[in-house]
């Protein structure tokens, strides 16, 4: 029992942690999130108008510089633009309940398989004969390191995204920026569509920026671009890789080998699923030395 303690004491602060950013999220940021688009649907006239603004004294300050959009097709555009956005963002709030369901389902089921990891893993090693448990028992313990290096080093990741999303959103001006960074490091885990769910509320919030400026969207944009090609191309390489000892040219192989295969899915799993192989593949050679 006293060294069961630390594991569940350890999973539940844990847990606390997960809880409280989950519930800063619910009561800060969402409804901040909520006031910012009332205030931009009422005063969305005016930020066209801005923009339409914006695009003509730019053809008056370069008049040789011909403009793709002429202002009523700069209009419609825009709308249009909204029309998209407002049916995407209410197709995820109609999906927003189930995945609440699942978030739950899965920390409740996480928070056992941490718990009773030990009669888990004592359990499925009486079904292997006795020869070959304390290889397999070896094995294990080397999976069980390499999925908690992971975890540890997509944690270390997300911390930095976040810290250096807020402090960009911070000196760009936009409001609630180190709310922003931290729900740009919370959704970071997800592939793609962390960066997508990041990038709207910050999008949306550069529009209640006074005076408006369409080179604040510019720099938002970039900003999270640049952010995550450092992320995959730089810190998910080195950081991921010290984790679970594999080469950064390793790391970024599997990120791009795994997305092209499995999508999303396949980029979340490439990097522990090839640290497993690469374990596999050590005892066996060891074996068979």
């Amino acid at each position: 029992t006293d060294k069961k303690f630390p594991r569940v004491a350890a999973t539940f602060c844990a847990y606390i942690v997960l809880f409280s950013i989950f519930t800063l999220i619910m009561l800060v940021v969402i409804p901040r999130l909520i006031d910012a688009f009332q205030e931009i649907s009422s005063e969305l006239p005016q930020y066209i108008d801005a923009t339409k603004k914006y695009a003509a004294s730019l053809q008056e300050k370069y008049r040789g510089l011909r403009l793709l959009l002429e202002r009523e097709e700069l209009t419609d555009w825009i709308f249009q633009g909204i029309g998209v956005l407002t049916g995407k963002v209410a197709q995820s709030i109609v999906k927003v309940p189930a995945g609440i369901f699942l978030f739950i389902l899965s920390l409740i089921v996480s928070f056992y398989l941490l718990k009773d990891a030990r009669k888990i893993r004592s359990a499925l090693t009486n079904y292997i004969p006795k020869e070959y448990r304390k290889k397999v028992s070896e094995f294990l313990t080397d999976v069980d390191k390499i999925l908690g290096g992971y975890i540890r080093g997509q944690l270390i990741i997300a911390a930095i995204v976040g810290t250096s999303i807020g402090i960009g959103l911070f000196l760009l001006r936009i409001k609630y920026a180190f709310v922003l960074g931290t729900v740009a490091g919370v959704f970071n885990v997800v592939p793609y569509f962390g960066v997508v769910i990041s990038i709207i509320p910050a999008l949306s919030l550069g529009l209640t920026k006074d005076p408006f400026s369409a080179w604040t969207f510019l720099w938002v944009i970039l900003l999270f671009i640049g952010v995550n090609q450092v992320e995959m191309y730089f810190l998910a390489p080195r950081i991921l890789g010290r984790e679970v000892r594999l080469h950064p040219v390793a790391i970024i192989f599997a990120i791009v080998v795994g997305g092209a295969a499995l999508g999303m899915l396949g980029i979340l799993l490439a990097i522990p699923a090839l640290a497993i192989l690469k374990v596999l593949f050590i005892r066996l050679h060891q074996r068979k030395g």
